[in-house]
């Protein structure tokens, strides 16, 4: 760092991972990948879609992140994680929040696949409602229920 470099501490918002549909928990699939290699996000939405998973993913400040909308049962939910944990190892990420807040380098379009043609997974309205809102678009998608959003604020450092 040369000596005109700024650390800060900054506020962010995140969606946190579990919800809820009639009281039954579920879970959302966040992945975080702190590399622009498009080989693997292409790995990981290869993997995820063919679980009949539904994804959002754009282009992170540092890498990808992609979100699903699809409810997942608990022991579904960690099964994917542990997956994808090794096609991109992260040792500091538990996929149990994801970002929402903007970074400057955050793409402003975001990519929607419904792989759930045979509507497998029912999907969160709220979260489509909520990224549908971040990036001014519509996220057409025919098996979706209300669900119950929880967010988190958590301390980030920005180096400028």
């Amino acid at each position: 760092m040369n000596s005109k470099t700024i650390i800060k501490h900054v506020e962010r918002l995140g969606l946190e991972a579990s919800t809820s549909v009639n009281g039954i928990p579920s879970f959302f699939l966040f992945v975080e990948i702190d590399t622009k290699d498009k080989s693997v996000l292409q790995s990981l939405i290869k993997y995820i879609t063919n679980k009949k998973i539904s994804v959002i993913f754009y282009s992170s400040n540092k890498g990808w992140h992609i979100i699903s909308p699809s409810l997942l049962h608990f022991q579904e939910w960690l099964r994917v994680v542990k997956v994808c944990q090794q096609i991109y190892p992260n040792s500091f990420y538990h996929h149990d929040v994801i970002r929402i807040s903007n970074k400057k380098n955050d793409s402003k379009e975001c990519v929607w696949y419904n792989a759930d043609f045979g509507e497998t997974h029912k999907v969160s309205q709220d979260l489509l409602s909520l990224y549908e809102s971040k990036f001014n678009r519509k996220i057409p998608c025919p098996n979706t229920v209300k669900t119950r959003l929880s967010f988190t604020k958590y301390e980030d450092l920005e180096i400028n």
